[in-house]
């Protein structure tokens, strides 16, 4: 284990630091499967940000009512996971937060005073609860039922887009590695250079564990480092007082970990085991609330397991 070759690459898209470490091959091998990796970022960057005008979620966002669209398979495989989490989660989860995000935004920025942003919520919300989008299940399209519906992926994209890197480094043989988006997603498989498995840190303001990734994923969301920022779709409202200062979720796909760490955020403590009872997608959830950590697990299947001692 000692002697095991090691190399990090790093690589900035969708807004956020990635990094790639690959154990166990030769550089030029982790080279070009760590370039092979930031080309299919890149290109899956022009594909779901809506900040690219002619990305699957740009046209989504300008279709009108009675519009049908045909979609790329990474659009369509990522908008049904969307709308799986947003049932399993009873709407916490929601990608369809674009124009509240804008407003956000704007009044971050001056541009909307405190009063005017409410009233904006206040519209966006009613128009949003009026609108619905259909995406067929069985065949890439998507249609538009009735207009006022704007999508961002950014409470999902940067998880889904580790799942199809992992996907790739499979395909290219590479079987030990970590994939980082920001230090808020993070899929590792196989072993690191001086252990069995990755590890990775979360801590609060007065503890910190070593969690063990061993073919899995975890994801943060919270106010620890970026204050109050956390939307809640279901109220169409920003979180004043927010419950958690940072909630961690991990599961075996990071889009999940992703999604499900932003619907957690909004959700009772008491309500976790229900999600995990009902949920096998998830493995573990943790939450930092008054500078402790408190962890929630699958029903019969101790801490430890996860816990690096």
């Amino acid at each position: 284990m000692q002697n095991k070759l090691h190399y990090e690459f790093e690589h900035q898209a969708m807004a956020t630091q990635f990094s790639i470490q690959i154990v166990g091959e030769e550089y030029e091998d982790a080279e070009t499967a760590s370039m092979l990796c930031f080309q299919r970022l890149d290109a899956l960057e022009l594909v779901l940000s809506r900040f690219v005008p002619d990305s699957d979620i740009s046209r989504i966002n300008r279709m009108k009512s009675g519009d049908e669209l045909l979609l790329d398979f990474e659009t369509w495989d990522v908008l049904k996971k969307a709308i799986a989490i947003h049932q399993k989660t009873d709407g916490a989860f929601d990608i369809g937060v674009a124009e509240y995000v804008d407003v956000f935004r704007a009044t971050k920025q001056g541009i909307l005073s405190d009063f005017e942003m409410v009233n904006a919520l206040q519209s966006v919300f009613k128009k949003a609860q009026n609108a619905s989008i259909y995406v067929d299940p069985e065949t890439p399209k998507i249609y538009c039922v009735q207009e006022g519906m704007t999508f961002d992926l950014g409470a999902i994209g940067k998880g889904f887009a580790l799942d199809q890197l992992s996907e790739l480094l499979e395909e290219l043989s590479i079987k030990n590695y970590v994939i980082n988006a920001g230090n808020s997603s993070v899929l590792a498989k196989g072993v690191s250079k001086n252990a069995s498995c990755w590890s990775f840190p979360i801590s609060s303001a007065r503890e910190e564990f070593a969690v063990q990734l061993n073919n899995s994923a975890v994801s943060a969301t919270g106010t620890f480092f970026q204050g109050d920022h956390i939307f809640d779709p279901r109220i169409g409202q920003n979180i004043c007082n927010s419950m958690y200062e940072r909630v961690w979720v991990s599961s075996q796909s990071a889009a999940l970990s992703d999604a499900y760490s932003t619907a957690c955020f909004l959700l009772e403590k008491e309500q976790f085991n229900e999600l995990l009872q009902n949920n096998s997608e998830i493995a573990w959830i943790a939450i930092s609330e008054n500078g402790k950590i408190q962890f929630f697990t699958q029903k019969n299947i101790p801490l430890a397991q996860y816990l690096i001692s």
